[in-house]
């Protein structure tokens, strides 16, 4: 932190992504930049108030719209990718111990990604996807650039989560020019995984400096078996390989039971870090579930991917976004869960029980189908406008 003193008034200079320092008679539109997530935050918050919107419209026919577009292509790309890529942004420079990735970086990417969405969505779908893509490949080319600056000897995670994004980038591309949806592939192979290498090192982080309790320590190789599983499981899921979904469904339930039942991360912690590992256990019971669906060759409703969608990815969004918004805070917050947060938790829990309810009532041919879809659509509207008025004067700086 360094100061300098400008005639009549000093000034607090500080770098773009440090939590812990405050900008000083600055301009609103520079506080915003100032730090990356609070730019691809408050997009995340935007589209999943939108795609879910016109999802709804859609179940309620008053709006015709690609639905894959809306619902598959808005929430993978314009709500959870939105937010991860501003929660990395900050976290691989730390990952690599290199420097901070600055706003005039940062900002054109935000901007350029933010149009793209919006042009997949409304305008023409092909020219946003490649326009994801185009802006993808840039932020992986960012990233590299930072690693290979980092002090840290130890870049694997980085590189992984880099390599990710990159071939998250591809399967897009791939979509775009077949022609043809291959969203089970990119949600498995793609999302799945990006949530995933966050949250296995993330978590077992946070529960270790709250509890003093040193973490698990994971096999060599976890993570590269990892990625193989969730690739394996997104080819023999979009393809319809029966008989291979079959046997990989089972491994990976083998795989990440073993590794979810030696976590040391389920004594009582308090609110803003449980409903992280709340998370794991809801990505535990959405492989158990996939391993059923695909035993019995239950296809058309997608169990498991709507609990993982939910139950994992959306948990892990709340819980994140809440933390890093405060731990990010100008000035300071305490990281910490007030009651309101602690009900947004719970509500996330009922929008997933809600939504698993519904697809039970449409097997048994119930008129609650419709009630329940459209009340779990409701309550995630609903869900994203309380956090957002709950957090929203932090995440803009206002």
């Amino acid at each position: 932190m360094t100061f300098s003193t400008e005639a009549p008034e000093q000034k607090l200079i500080v770098s773009s992504n440090a939590p812990d320092q405050i900008l000083l008679t600055t301009p609103w539109r520079d506080r915003f930049i100032s730090q990356s997530h609070q730019l691809f935050f408050s997009s995340s918050l935007f589209f999943a108030i939108v795609s879910i919107g016109l999802t709804l419209l859609v179940f309620l026919r008053v709006v015709i719209f690609n639905f894959e577009i809306i619902h598959g292509f808005g929430l993978m790309f314009g709500v959870f990718t939105n937010a991860f890529i501003g929660f990395l942004i900050t976290v691989i420079p730390r990952y690599a111990t290199s420097y901070e990735i600055e706003p005039k970086i940062y900002v054109p990417i935000w901007a350029l990604y933010q149009i793209a969405i919006l042009i997949g969505l409304f305008i023409d779908p092909v020219v946003g996807k490649i326009g994801i893509v185009v802006v993808t490949f840039y932020i992986c080319k960012v990233f590299y650039l930072n690693i290979m600056d980092g002090y840290f000897t130890s870049k694997k995670e980085s590189f992984i989560l880099t390599g990710i994004l990159v071939f998250g980038a591809v399967l897009l591309l791939v979509e775009t020019i077949i022609g043809k949806t291959i969203s089970y592939l990119i949600f498995w192979s793609y999302l799945i995984p990006l949530v995933f290498v966050v949250a296995q090192k993330m978590i077992p982080a946070f529960y270790s400096s709250n509890t003093g309790e040193s973490p698990w320590q994971k096999p060599k190789y976890f993570l590269e078996a990892s990625l193989v599983i969730f690739v394996a499981l997104g080819i023999s899921i979009e393809f319809e390989f029966v008989i291979a979904q079959k046997i990989v469904s089972l491994f990976a339930l083998s795989f990440f039971s073993y590794f979810i039942f030696n976590l040391n991360v389920y004594k009582k912690t308090p609110p803003i870090v449980a409903i992280l590992v709340v998370a794991f256990v809801w990505f535990w019971i959405g492989i158990l579930v996939l391993f059923v669906e695909s035993v019995f060759e239950i296809q058309g409703l997608r169990f498991s991917l709507h609990i993982m969608a939910l139950g994992f990815v959306l948990n892990l969004l709340i819980g994140f976004g809440s933390r890093v918004i405060l731990g990010h805070s100008v000035p300071p917050q305490r990281i910490t869960a007030d009651k309101l947060t602690i009900a947004l938790f719970g509500l996330v829990q009922f929008i997933v029980i809600t939504r698993i309810v519904s697809s039970l009532l449409f097997m048994g041919n119930s008129l609650l189908f419709n009630v329940l879809l459209y009340l779990s659509s409701i309550l995630w509207i609903c869900l994203f406008i309380i956090w957002g008025l709950r957090y929203g004067k932090t995440l803009l700086r206002l």
